[in-house]
């Protein structure tokens, strides 16, 4: 048997751990890849180490839906199979061309001390099945642009050209986005130019690149690591507006995606039924993940709520696809008395006090949300974290979403003008949930269904 097959022998339990966020069967996971619509489905690709707790053998899992509604998870498509990757098929994306479905990503290899990285290619007639090319890998680091840290290709075919962005590091450890360039989806691929940091401070390197347009606006995606900061073990997840002309220039200034402690690595795709850019991203965060398994967790790594973007005002608003309303059952209205909740809950407010409290809990952890004086202040405890957030000068707060899904959180303020995305272990099937507050609270609460087949 080979190693994709003794993968999928993994499918068969079907013992998903969240019942409406994307989560592999087993193992370990981390970011999406590969997003993408093709033949009439949408497909989500993520990485899972099936047999392992660890980022051990990343394999690339896959998610297959018609709706965006009821998912599958599939055969795997990517296997570390490879001598150029046969310690991980790392983070990568995907596109369509000439029917075929095309997954480029960076292969893993580990040598004495050290690693190497390069950047390979799959394809597929049927959007299942995948074959590596011969010709991988079909670009190399060049070592005296670039350290070992040369990953997360973004293909992109724009004015007959394609392109790809690879995730790196400068030999002067500061982060950058390297450019190249095809005439052939097979290559071969010449460098152009790059992006970066201006200071190592903003982050050490760039990783999973995404570059999209909505109504206009160019919008680059990246999620540097290496940040000199205390927040966050120094990562973070970041949005850009610029016609970047990757002419050795330096990034301009970062605004922040999601001001939860457990989000990376974000990736979107352009839904072409409804015309929307759509973004997933990881529930999760390095270093603070691996705190799951070191506590025994069986089944470890999420992926986000999708959610569409919109530009308000020049800032990114991120919101829940509206088809997340299916699958929600047993409404009712919610006051601010103390009640009872399951670990699988949706909370909408729709008139929010300007000062409240609003706390979840279990006899093992703590999620609350307070406001007042304009400040925000978000305070998440159990077994394994203890983490503060806070956000200055909030003027207002005209509607609130909140999403349970076992120990995932995902906070949605003014229609998605702030987002936060935390984990909490409440370690119970129900919550208690309290909100105190001066003011009158309308609002609702919601059970929800599962989103798998």
């Amino acid at each position: 048997m080979n190693l994709i097959d003794k993968a999928n022998e993994t499918l068969k339990s079907n013992s998903h751990k969240y019942k409406y966020h994307l989560a592999p069967n087993s193992g370990w996971s981390n970011d999406p890849n590969g997003l993408i619509y093709y033949k009439g489905s949408y497909h989500v690709f993520m990485q899972n180490d099936p047999f392992s707790t660890t980022a051990n053998k990343i394999f690339w899992g896959h998610f297959v839906s018609k709706d965006l509604v009821h998912w599958q998870q599939v055969k795997f498509a990517l296997a570390p199979d490879q001598k150029y990757d046969k310690d991980g098929c790392y983070s990568g994306s995907a596109i369509v061309f000439q029917n075929k479905l095309f997954l480029f990503y960076a292969g893993h290899r580990n040598e004495k001390n050290t690693y190497v990285e390069s950047i390979c290619v799959a394809e597929s007639q049927d959007g299942i099945n995948f074959t590596k090319s011969k010709n991988n890998p079909i670009i190399s680091r060049d070592s005296t642009i670039n350290t070992k840290r040369f990953r997360d290709p973004k293909i992109i075919f724009k004015n007959n050209y394609f392109y790809i962005i690879v995730g790196g590091e400068s030999t002067d450890q500061i982060g950058q986005l390297l450019l190249y360039q095809g005439n052939n989806i097979y290559g071969p691929w010449k460098y152009l130019k790059r992006i970066s940091n201006k200071r190592s401070e903003q982050g050490n390197m760039l990783e999973c690149p995404d570059y999209f347009d909505i109504s206009g606006k160019h919008i680059l995606l990246c999620s540097p690591k290496g940040m000199k900061t205390s927040e966050k073990h120094g990562f973070g997840s970041f949005y850009y507006f610029n016609n970047l002309k990757f002419n050795n220039e330096f990034l301009p200034t970062p605004q922040n995606l999601d001001y939860g402690y457990d989000f990376y690595a974000p990736q979107t795709l352009f839904d072409p039924v409804k015309k929307r850019r759509l973004l997933i991203g990881w529930s999760g965060l390095p270093t603070e993940q691996e705190k799951e398994r070191q506590n025994n967790f069986i089944s470890i790594g999420a992926l986000t709520l999708l959610r569409e973007l919109t530009i308000k005002n020049e800032k990114l608003f991120q919101k829940p696809v509206n088809e997340y309303k299916k699958l929600r059952y047993n409404k009712k209205e919610f006051t601010a008395e103390t009640s009872i909740c399951t670990n699988f809950s949706e909370f909408t407010f729709k008139q929010v006090p300007s000062e409240f409290n609003f706390e979840l809990s279990s006899n093992s952890a703590s999620y609350k949300l307070t406001v007042e004086n304009n400040i925000l202040f978000l305070k998440v405890k159990d077994r394994i974290r203890k983490h503060n957030q806070k956000i200055n000068d909030l003027k207002k707060i005209s509607n609130l979403d909140l999403y349970i899904d076992k120990d995932l959180i995902e906070l949605y303020l003014n229609d998605g003008e702030f987002v936060f995305t935390s984990k909490c272990e409440f370690e119970s099937s129900k919550i208690k949930v309290d909100f105190d507050s001066k003011d009158k609270v309308v609002g609702f609460s919601y059970q929800i269904n599962s989103i798998y087949r």
